[in-house]
């Protein structure tokens, strides 16, 4: 069990709401990655599938980069 303290410490502040722009998913089993983006008026809310260790490796280092440029203009990564 967690002391009270420990526990205090460590919980997030949810009072600040959180927001979450995209979400990158990776099935490790079947080698493979997709990318969701979640922002509002996005024109391509789903990148990918990429399959293959090498495809799957080039995906996950470069898809948010490449999305943000692509489809929202200005924002950064």
């Amino acid at each position: 069990m967690t002391s009270p303290a420990v526990r205090a410490r460590d919980t997030p502040d949810r009072t600040v709401p959180q927001q979450i722009d995209g979400l990158l998913i990776v099935d490790t089993d079947k080698v493979r990655a997709r990318y969701e983006c979640y922002r509002p008026d996005c024109p391509q809310r789903r990148e990918g599938p990429a399959f293959g260790p090498d495809a799957v490796l080039e995906f996950v280092r470069a898809i948010k980069t490449e999305h943000l440029a692509r489809h929202h203009y200005g924002e950064k990564p």
